[in-house]
């Protein structure tokens, strides 16, 4: 005990007189330096509502269903923590919400200021730093990063790849007319699974894949992708159900998987924002996507079918999955069923 005080004391000396402190070197170079491993504290969380206290540093959520964790309430000054860091790794299966404390905010990245929440994507880590503000912006995100991903959760959702940078759907424009047929929004939903917003729309006349693009860019959303059975069941069974569950789409229905070039690579299918499958390891030795592809699909017929549909009920009451050409307006296969409506994703709200 008196070694420790007697280290304490050198240590407080050291803070008071030079401003730097060093361990297991006589020569600090900066404010602490610390010549050796260093430890903080390991906790692995399965609870799904978590309130981070002071103790808290890295975090491993381990929960069986979507998390929301809510961060400490901004402190004044003497107790003020400005600069407490918070690492969060996902190593779940599911998405974690993560809430500033009541009206706080966080800043996510440059073009997400000010933002009532942070969803850390199954596989995903972030950083989460304090500003010391007691009011408006108190976090920052300094590092969000899909780490070593490889059996389960979304890794890359690219603004790069989707061509533009979705809106919150709390700021969606929706037009009363596009490409001249009237457009209605049916509705919009939540998914607790990844905390991501649906919307239902249903347009005057049928529409190809890129007209559909075109519109979701306008409306500030992207055309529905489902990298997991659990998401896909939940459109099916919110959004293409017949009413009340759902709103009756029962038409063909484009989803967000296209053919995209890459530089130096063939034309080859992937989500338009980037993200991955979820991956179905059950099926050893060969693990598969979970996919939801009609038997034989995508097969390209006729070496022109570069987009992706949802196949309409009369066709297939599963709603299994097609490809056809991006140029279409209505799957012939199904004595021309039209593609007039559209399910839009929305990241945030």
């Amino acid at each position: 005990m008196i070694n420790r005080l007697l280290l304490l004391s050198i240590i407080l000396f050291g803070l008071n007189s030079n401003a730097q402190v060093g361990i297991q070197t006589a020569n600090p170079g900066s404010t602490l330096d610390v010549r050796g491993s260093f430890a903080t504290p390991y906790k692995n969380v399965t609870a799904t509502t978590y309130d981070l206290v002071a103790t808290d540093q890295y975090l491993d959520f381990r929960g069986t269903a979507a998390g929301t964790w809510t961060l400490p309430a901004a402190q004044p000054a003497p107790t003020n923590f400005a600069g407490r860091i918070y690492e969060i790794r996902n190593g779940g299966a599911f998405d974690l919400t993560v809430l500033p404390n009541g009206t706080e905010t966080i800043d996510v990245s440059n073009v997400s200021n000010g933002q009532n929440r942070l969803t850390i994507p199954a596989g995903y880590y972030a950083t989460i730093k304090n500003t010391g503000n007691t009011t408006g912006t108190t976090w920052v995100v300094t590092l969000l990063t899909a780490g070593n991903t490889t059996s389960q959760g979304s890794s890359g959702f690219s603004t790069s790849i989707l061509g533009y940078t979705p809106k919150k759907a709390s700021q969606r424009t929706v037009p009363a007319t596009f490409y001249g047929t009237s457009v209605a929004e049916r509705g919009c939903k939540k998914w607790a699974g990844n905390g991501h917003t649906y919307c239902a729309y249903q347009f005057g006349n049928a529409k190809n894949f890129y007209d559909t693009f075109d519109f979701a860019r306008t409306v500030g959303g992207y055309i529905v992708t489902m990298t997991s059975n659990n998401e896909r069941a939940w459109v099916n069974s919110n959004i293409l159900a017949a009413s009340p569950s759902g709103y009756s789409f029962d038409h063909s229905i484009w989803i967000g998987y296209n053919k995209v070039a890459y530089p130096g690579n063939p034309v080859q299918f992937t989500w338009i924002t980037g993200e991955d499958w979820v991956i179905d390891w059950n099926t050893s030795p060969n693990s598969t996507p979970q996919n939801w592809f009609n038997s034989g699909e995508p097969n390209n017929a006729g070496g022109s079918e570069g987009s992706c549909h949802i196949l309409a009920t009369n066709r297939n009451t599963a709603r299994r999955w097609n490809d056809l050409n991006g140029t279409s307006t209505n799957d012939s296969g199904n004595a021309g069923t039209d593609f007039d409506q559209v399910i839009l994703e929305f990241n945030e709200d």
